[in-house]
């Protein structure tokens, strides 16, 4: 199982020097709106996946009148310790493994997996599916080795036929690319699908879990990208629409199908999730997909996820609050979480717990109340 042991940051945000000792299950950050406990979530995110889910500009994330910021944590995975580093200067980013320096993010990402669940989380149904490949790929990211390469492949091949269409090169110079590129996205597609096959059984049990009320029958589709027929007629595949739609591509100066349009939709009953859940019922669903994600990926890779919440009282009422906890709990997840207050999350289990004070970037560590309120 992979456990956060520590963490600590250097002119990260408003905080100027922080060092965690994280338990087993449950960690609480307590404190005021902005007294820097998101920033010790954001930190660790940003470690685990190259960007802030707060700021699309990494200077923002060093600290006022200083020049560099550090973030360093120590991981124990099946008994092995790992050391991952990142510090960041406006114009230069450093990543280090056991004292190393990495070539790619993905050497780091692969160590550290985490999952995020915030106040904005139910956009993961409302707004185009850019979210929803990121949730997707994530998965296939750590569950199939060969989804990196294609990925990759991938954006080479469509980045530079997208160039190619721009400046209306010749047809013969565009189509060098596709070849290239239909076979990457012959090889994403396989592993998108696989994966939300695999993945679907999990989000039901989860579902029932946290939304018992839900009679409806939940489908998880996956869309490839491209259209399976065109004009009425069916195609053969993606080189098929690719080949159909090359005079299109050209008029429009960009490949219009592919593997960067991926969707997944989240039907129950028929009905589209967004048409038939409330605000609330769609915070819990996101809810069953982290927790059906972790599970799927602890039962392939015998590892466990970690679980970063921030704001939970925000998200869920009392009751779910309590039913998240004892899922994350039971499934021996160790999860890290802010709250306004200590009142408002339920210890259930003191001896695996650790509880932070915050204010004003300045961190303490107290003592969890024992399990009186579960």
């Amino acid at each position: 199982m992979s456990k956060l042991t520590t963490l600590k940051l250097q002119h990260f945000r408003n905080i100027d020097q922080a060092c965690l000792e994280f338990g087993e299950g449950l960690n609480l950050i307590v404190g005021d709106n902005a007294a820097g406990k998101t920033a010790l979530i954001e930190a660790l995110w940003t470690l685990a996946s190259g960007r802030s889910f707060r700021t699309a500009k990494p200077q923002q994330l060093i600290q006022f009148e200083h020049h560099e910021l550090v973030i360093f944590c120590q991981l124990v995975e099946q008994e092995q310790t790992f050391n991952l580093g990142l510090s960041r200067q406006p114009d230069k980013l450093t990543l280090k493994l056991n004292g190393e320096t990495l070539k790619t993010q993905a050497q780091l990402s692969a160590h550290l997996p985490l999952q995020l669940l915030t106040p904005e989380s139910h956009r993961l149904l409302e707004e185009g599916p850019k979210a929803r490949r990121q949730f997707m790929d994530w998965g296939c990211f750590h569950q199939f080795k060969a989804f990196l390469p294609a990925w990759r492949h991938y954006q080479r091949a469509l980045k530079q036929r997208n160039h190619a269409l721009k400046k209306q090169l010749p047809a013969q110079q565009i189509q060098l690319w596709d070849g290239p590129l239909i076979e990457a996205a012959v090889e994403i597609d396989e592993m998108r699908s696989d994966y939300i096959e695999q993945l679907t059984p999990f989000v039901k049990e989860f579902c029932q879990a946290l939304m018992p009320e839900l009679e409806a029958e939940l489908a998880c589709q996956y869309l490839a990208g491209w259209p399976k027929t065109i004009h009425a007629k069916p195609v053969d595949g993606f080189a098929d629409v690719i080949h159909q739609q090359f005079a299109k591509d050209q008029l429009n100066g960009h490949t219009q199908y592919g593997s960067h349009r991926s969707d997944i939709k989240f039907k129950f009953g028929g009905q589209e999730a967004m048409l038939t859940l409330s605000r609330g019922q769609q915070k819990l669903f996101v809810c069953a997909l982290l927790l059906a994600q972790a599970c799927l990926y602890q039962s392939t890779s015998h590892h466990s996820v970690i679980m970063l919440i921030d704001d939970l009282p925000a998200e869920l009422d009392a009751h779910h609050r309590t039913t998240l906890l004892k899922l994350l709990d039971v499934l021996d997840i160790q999860h890290i979480l802010t709250s306004t207050s200590t009142d408002l999350i339920p210890i259930l289990n003191a001896q695996k717990t650790r509880v932070w004070q915050i204010n004003k970037g300045r961190i303490h560590q107290t003592m969890p109340d024992d399990p009186t309120n579960t």
